[in-house]
């Protein structure tokens, strides 16, 4: 559906130009994947203030009957690293050669795979939380999506934050490689973002894919150099060859612990093919919500 903005309304027949009127015509099929692209970008600032709002909405009402607050934030990927090195120190598994401590090891690489499930799951939420908003209520929908992206990056300096004292304590040196480290995260969390988006318009029609990535995020993590490192040969090396994510995380783990990458030119290549992807994704999240919203509506 198209949308048209006009500056004024009508008040008693005279038109007020500090208002404005939208107007919607059934012609979206007609225009080009970059008029609405264009569309798109042209109309965040306007989203981004909802956006914004319903971001510290959902941050209080997350934490205001919490008793541990942002702590469930570190939560998740404290226990899964604490899991794995007992495991380790038991001799239960054995890892090979990290390079690193291992406790430096497998927390970094928790961190950022909770980022990146932060990330493919912000969009399906936000977008499925405010259906009864979207039907009443006339709002830029890029806004829900820009809430979900705000809580993936709060969560995410309250991660950073804790991993700066573990590597305070552990003393573990970085170096200049530590200025490649936010490239890193946002190429984590642009991957994550954009098959998330990609899902969205099915995730908030059917439960299937909310259900489908809780069983295929853990699964997934096992297929992910996440708390061992990147096999060389074997059945699972072939198949990480297939994982962006066997490119993406461990290449910001080692900005993060002074390393220099190992795959840069693939994971550049991820880079701008998941770039692609989230532009993709919010056309696609363009046409396909008036058509779901009117779903929703009947």
């Amino acid at each position: 559906m198209l949308v048209e903005t006009i500056q004024g309304s009508f008040i008693f027949g005279i038109m007020n130009p500090s208002d404005k009127i939208t107007v919607y015509s059934a012609d979206t099929l007609n225009q080009s994947f970059l008029s609405i692209l264009v569309r798109v970008f042209r109309e965040l600032p306007e989203a981004h203030e909802l956006g914004l709002r319903l971001f510290k909405r959902n941050i209080k009402a997350m934490y205001r009957q919490s008793l541990f607050g942002f702590a469930w934030a570190l939560f998740p990927p404290i226990i899964t690293a604490a899991l794995w090195i007992f495991l380790r120190n038991n001799n239960v598994m054995s890892m090979g050669d990290t390079g690193i401590p291992y406790p430096i090891f497998v927390l970094t690489g928790t961190m950022l795979w909770q980022i990146f499930m932060e990330s493919i799951q912000a969009p399906i939420k936000n977008v499925t939380a405010n259906k009864t908003m979207l039907v009443k209520i006339n709002i830029p929908r890029e806004a829900l999506l820009l809430s979900g992206m705000y809580e993936v990056l709060f969560n995410m300096f309250i991660k950073l934050a804790l991993l700066a004292v573990i590597f305070i304590v552990f003393n573990q040196p970085i170096d200049t490689h530590i200025l490649l480290v936010p490239i890193g995260i946002f190429a984590i969390i642009l991957c994550g973002f954009a098959i998330g988006l990609i899902l969205t318009p099915i995730g908030v029609l059917y439960n299937d894919i909310n259900y489908g990535l809780v069983i295929t995020l853990p699964f997934l993590m096992y297929l992910t150099p996440v708390v061992y490192p990147k096999p060389t040969e074997g059945v699972v090396a072939t198949i990480m060859k297939l994982n962006p994510l066997a490119v993406l995380i461990p290449e910001t783990r080692f900005w993060f612990t002074g390393q220099p990458g190992e795959a840069m030119s693939i994971f550049w290549a991820y880079t701008v093919f998941f770039a692609f992807l989230l532009f993709l994704g919010l056309v696609v999240y363009r046409l396909a919500l008036p058509m779901i919203i009117e779903r929703i509506g009947s």
